[in-house]
């Protein structure tokens, strides 16, 4: 069939996902949203709902967790399948290590917020105040993890400003492609079940 496919994703796994579909869907149009938009939800919806009505005839593959409340009703859009998972860290990890990671009250770091994570937390999340953010994040979280997904050198000048900045370390977790792998083919298998596209 010759339907053209659509991949939208959170730029969040922007490098990853390129890496993960550069052999098995080459020509798809990949298109990403700035993951700051994942504090603003109701802006996010609007945004992929408008890329998504522009992409009506396409097939669409959408690499997101349940980043705001209506993301079921876009899925359940005819030629539209979704990734499983809660969020970006659980595509990346795997539901189990996740929750591992959830219950330890870990707060996990990509490498693009990583790189951005004066915009996240002094602009987005209105931590100015040094103290007010370490007694947040220390209250809250027991360990800061970054997830080294191998698609591009660790940031450590950024963690030591992190460290700094809530005085906790921040461990270093290097972690494989293979679980976003496997959602995104597992989403791709079911696509092509309600579209043809790829046979």
């Amino acid at each position: 069939m010759n339907r053209s496919l659509v991949v939208l994703c959170c730029s969040v796994l922007r490098r990853e996902l390129e890496v993960v579909l550069q052999h098995g869907c080459p020509q798809a149009d990949l298109i990403f949203i700035d993951s700051m938009l994942h504090m603003h939800p109701q802006k996010l919806y609007q945004t992929m709902e408008a890329i998504l009505s522009r992409k009506a005839n396409s097939a669409c593959l959408i690499v997101y967790g349940d980043c705001h409340a209506y993301m079921q009703q876009i899925e359940r859009q005819p030629q539209r399948v979704r990734t499983h998972g809660a969020n970006c860290a659980e595509l990346l990890l795997g539901q189990e290590a996740y929750k591992k990671y959830r219950n330890a009250k870990a707060f996990l770091f990509l490498p693009e917020w990583t790189r951005r994570w004066r915009e996240v937390f002094q602009q987005e999340l209105g931590f100015s105040d040094p103290s007010l953010a370490k007694e947040f994040m220390q209250e809250n979280r027991n360990s800061l993890v970054y997830l080294d997904t191998g698609v591009a050198s660790v940031p450590r000048q950024e963690l030591q400003e992190i460290t700094a900045f809530f005085e906790m370390p921040v461990s270093i977790v290097t972690i494989p492609l293979v679980h976003l792998q496997r959602s995104v083919e597992s989403a791709m298998e079911r696509l092509e079940g309600i579209t043809g596209h790829g046979s």
